[in-house]
């Protein structure tokens, strides 16, 4: 384990109900900058928080076999990880809390992914789950397959959000640099001050575009908006 990081004493509970197992671990690590989820299937959370450790419990749901969990930590990054054994069900959750400037980096199966609070730049792909977003202000790349997006309060200067099929709506209280949402089967409603202006380009195929924000062909904030099937709407949040 590299120097300087903490690892706190495991403490663990397991509750049998009707066959459907559930146990629930945690954790609390120290000297990290980077976390990284991988989870097959179970909802995950991410919340900023004024400690300096990272603090992690896991809810595990299961039949006959328990999933494995591992987490280990190297060059600051905080690496955790779960998967279901062959031929059985079972779901691991997260809840975690984090500094606020930790980079933070979901890759998830099926389940949902909250992220809020964080000033660090954050990424979240899903294959199918919504994924929430709150007051956050570092980058934002996050997609999901089957599922849908959804932001408040957000500042961040540079944000990408991609659904195959879903929604997208979310709301910035700052001015983005740049953002993209791009959908190929659903509506996109962005949310962003009216105190600038933008460079805005939308596309669809079938569906409305109301664009009702300040706008220029020559500014320098750029919203990108396109989906195949769906209505568009950019208008000024507040």
């Amino acid at each position: 384990m590299a120097a300087g990081i903490l690892m706190a004493g495991l403490a663990s509970c397991a509750l049998s109900i009707g066959g459907l197992q559930h146990r629930t671990n945690s954790y609390t690590v120290g000297g990290v900058t980077t976390l990284v989820v991988t989870d097959q299937a179970g909802n995950v959370q991410v919340t900023g928080g004024n400690s300096a450790a990272i603090s992690v419990t896991e809810h595990i749901s299961f039949h006959g076999t328990a999933p494995p969990t591992t987490h280990h930590t190297a060059s600051g990054t905080l690496s955790l990880d779960s998967h279901c054994p062959a031929t059985e069900t079972c779901t691991v959750g997260y809840t975690i809390t984090a500094p606020r400037a930790t980079t933070v980096r979901v890759s998830e199966g099926a389940g949902s992914v909250t992220l809020g609070s964080l000033g660090g730049p954050v990424t979240a792909h899903v294959n199918a789950g919504r994924i929430s977003l709150s007051s956050l202000a570092g980058a934002v790349d996050v997609s999901s397959h089957a599922g849908s997006i959804g932001g408040q309060q957000l500042s961040s200067a540079s944000a990408s959000l991609h659904v195959s099929a879903g929604a997208i709506d979310v709301t910035f209280a700052a001015p983005p640099t740049a953002l993209t949402a791009t959908s190929d089967v659903g509506a996109i409603t962005v949310r962003v001050p009216n105190s600038v202006q933008y460079h805005v380009t939308t596309s669809t195929t079938v569906g409305n575009v109301r664009v009702s924000v300040s706008r220029s062909s020559t500014a320098s904030r750029t919203i990108t908006a396109s989906t195949k099937t769906g209505s568009i709407t950019i208008e000024p949040s507040g």
